[in-house]
């Protein structure tokens, strides 16, 4: 573990999810291990997400402050609209076999099944672990990957359950991406749902098939763009997202032709269009 990769991490949780974080590395018996911060808040009143490279795995967990009560228990009260949000990360990251575990009240849930949640939450226990995994200790390629696969996505699920509390209203521009107060520090929600699509739906156009890692490399790693299925203009301004039915992954082109129309031309349309041509030019 190094200095670098920890500023990589603080820079990519506020990238994808617009959570400012503070990073430290921390000496330990095995060697070192990452540990990252709310900047906003203090360790014992909200929570430290650990990142540890282990004998052939990789984990990043979730652990409570000792004062953290107050948080924990607004946790177990998010809306509908957090839950479904929260399923969209669970399903992704299972999907992509890392080991999901989660404890409500010191037992074990389904994350991916918010019904099943106890009630009332006093304490929450939440980890996300690769294994069996090769770990190269000096490849910091690999571990910017385990970065965004680990520490990213569990940052978004935190963020999805503390909610948010609207404290500006933006009168232009994308209100369902408007900037918003947590509990303990400012982040975008537009940014959480966007961060959601992609660990559920993955970074290649689900129109044409592009994928940006493919074409530019490293430079284009989870790099995409997401399209309302509905017209953002339609929405009020306390709309709900679906994350799972509602935001799809496009690249630039897909996704300026189905703003081409208004409303917005369908995926369908979109999809039999390209499929269409691409017969029409192997002729």
């Amino acid at each position: 573990m190094n200095r670098k990769i920890a500023e990589f991490a603080v820079h990519a949780v506020a990238d994808r999810v617009g959570l400012s974080v503070q990073g430290r590395i921390i000496p330990d018996a095995d060697g070192a291990f990452c540990e990252f911060v709310p900047a906003d808040g203090h360790p014992n009143e909200t929570f430290v997400v650990r990142f540890r490279l282990g004998w052939r795995n990789a984990e990043a967990s979730f652990v409570a402050g000792n004062f953290a009560g107050p948080l924990i228990e607004s946790m177990g009260k998010c809306s509908d609209e957090a839950r479904k949000t929260f399923t969209a990360f669970a399903n992704g990251i299972e999907a992509r076999r890392v080991k999901l575990q989660m404890r409500v009240n010191g037992t074990e849930v389904v994350a991916g099944r918010p019904a099943t949640w106890p009630q009332h939450w006093s304490l929450l226990e939440l980890s996300l672990k690769l294994t069996p995994l090769v770990v190269e200790l000096g490849n910091d390629a690999q571990l910017e990957r385990l970065i965004l696969d680990l520490v990213v996505p569990l940052f978004g699920m935190m963020a999805t359950l503390i909610g948010v509390e609207e404290n500006e209203l933006v009168t232009t521009g994308d209100t369902e991406g408007r900037s918003v107060q947590s509990l303990i520090t400012r982040y975008e929600r537009k940014k959480v749902n966007r961060e959601a699509c992609i660990q559920l739906k993955g970074s290649r156009c689900s129109v044409c098939g592009f994928d940006f890692a493919e074409k530019y490399g490293h430079l284009g790693i989870n790099y995409i763009e997401i399209h309302h299925v509905k017209s953002i203009a339609s929405l009020g301004p306390d709309y709900g997202i679906d994350v799972a039915t509602e935001l799809e992954p496009l690249c630039a082109n897909c996704h300026a032709m189905a703003h081409r129309e208004e409303p917005p031309v369908s995926l369908e349309r979109l999809r039999l269009l390209v499929e269409e041509r691409r017969k029409a030019m192997s002729v």
